[in-house]
């Protein structure tokens, strides 16, 4: 799950790291409605000059325009509203972060990512940061560690010192990285990214941004993200995605959404087992057929779960097809899973008439295609069962033959 900038400080001003003064515009109408002028007005002649964010999840939104600056309230509101008519990926700016512009003595960079290789966290840190702060780090102009367990005072210490601190500025530096460290361990990030830290003339030192990656399995313990809605970025992912991914977060049976992707097709995919899933895709492609969407569900996921995402993905407009799809299952409840995608397919309204093909097999397979043939006859649905008789790509090539049948 990737934060949104303003959710990304959230967490890291709870960990105790400075962030400018803010307030956050959900929608045009904010700064359009009376009580909320008044209320950004009045943030704005506190402040006198700020800077207005779009808040989506890209690189170099200021080299691109989607973060401004402005000085005059008048000036302020046209440049809101102009970001509002902006569109990315697709899809309007839907939520700005407006915060109180700091006066500016350095920039720093500090970067926590968990290193695959070495499995553990490893903390990079840079003198400059900014919006070129990848040119710092091709030439390695920084100070890196990887930590094992719990970061120590002194290994904090040693890092602000590799970087090129000394004395009180290097406990300074120490304390602000522990404490992004420990927002790192607390809310299960994969990654956590401030560029730049801003040091004031003053010696003050705030996350001028954040980019926070939280691990999806982990979202379930995490009771601060558990009723959020806007979290991730929605021009990235369209509403039919953001629901997928949602059935994964507080449930841990299984996975079943969370790489569900819209295409441009019309035959509906629901496929078990990442290889196969991506095999039974090549085979529809190379017959002539055009997938709706790419989902996956695997690890014995709950009937609720596939139900779930049975309605998500038959929920696409102009569909000609559906195949669900998977090799032999060592211990997936092929009854269970097929009884969701059943329950999800009978909530679809209109009652879909176009075919659907099931290759499945694994624990329970008989019980299942048995509820299914007795389903199918007294529903009048147009199914057709295969089981691991029958090779996936086959299954796949007959699916896209009664398409064109249609």
């Amino acid at each position: 799950m990737k934060l949104l900038e303003y959710k990304g400080k959230e967490l890291l001003k709870k960990s105790g790291i400075k962030i400018p003064p803010s307030i956050i515009t959900n929608n045009k109408s904010y700064i359009n409605l009376s009580y909320h002028k008044e209320k950004y007005k009045e943030f704005f002649f506190d402040h006198k000059n700020v800077i207005i964010k779009a808040q989506i999840i890209s690189g170099s939104r200021k080299k691109n325009n989607f973060i401004v600056g402005s000085s005059n309230y008048k000036e302020s509101l046209n440049l809101i509203d102009k970001l509002y008519k902006t569109e990315y990926n697709n899809q309007l700016i839907n939520t700005l972060l407006i915060e109180k512009k700091l006066d500016m003595k350095e920039e720093y960079f500090l970067s926590i990512i968990y290193d695959t290789l070495s499995r553990s966290p490893l903390i990079i840190f840079s003198r400059k940061g900014g919006i070129d702060v990848n040119k710092v780090l091709k030439k390695k102009r920084y100070a890196s560690k990887s930590i094992r367990g719990t970061l120590n005072d002194y290994e904090a210490r040693n890092l602000a010192k590799a970087a090129g601190f000394e004395k009180s500025e290097m406990l300074k530096i120490a304390a602000l990285i522990k404490k992004a460290y420990n927002c790192f361990e607390k809310y299960d990030c994969k990654s956590l990214e401030i560029n730049p830290i801003i040091k004031t003339p003053e010696g003050i030192l705030y996350a001028g941004d954040a980019k926070i990656t939280i691990d999806d399995n982990a979202i379930i313990r995490q009771d601060i993200l558990r009723d959020e809605t806007d979290i991730e970025d929605k021009t990235l992912l369209n509403e039919r995605e953001l629901e997928a991914r949602k059935i994964d977060y507080h449930d841990h049976r299984g996975v079943a959404g969370k790489t569900y992707f819209d295409l441009e097709g019309d035959i509906a995919i629901l496929a078990s087992g990442g290889g196969a899933s991506l095999t039974c895709m090549d085979a529809v492609i190379e017959a002539g057929g055009k997938p709706a969407n790419y989902t996956e569900y695997s690890g014995n996921p709950s009937r609720e779960k596939v139900k779930q995402l049975t309605k998500i993905t038959l929920s696409k407009p102009n569909l000609k097809g559906c195949l669900v799809i998977g090799g032999t299952a060592n211990f997936t409840d092929i009854f269970e899973t097929l009884s969701g995608f059943i329950e999800g397919l009978k909530s679809i309204n209109p009652k879909p008439t176009y075919p659907i093909i099931i290759r499945r097999a694994g624990p329970n397979d008989k019980k299942a295609f048995d509820m299914i043939r007795a389903f199918a006859k007294k529903e009048g649905f147009d199914i057709t069962l295969f089981g691991e008789e029958t090779p996936m790509a086959k299954a796949s090539r007959i699916m896209v033959e009664k398409v064109k049948w249609e």
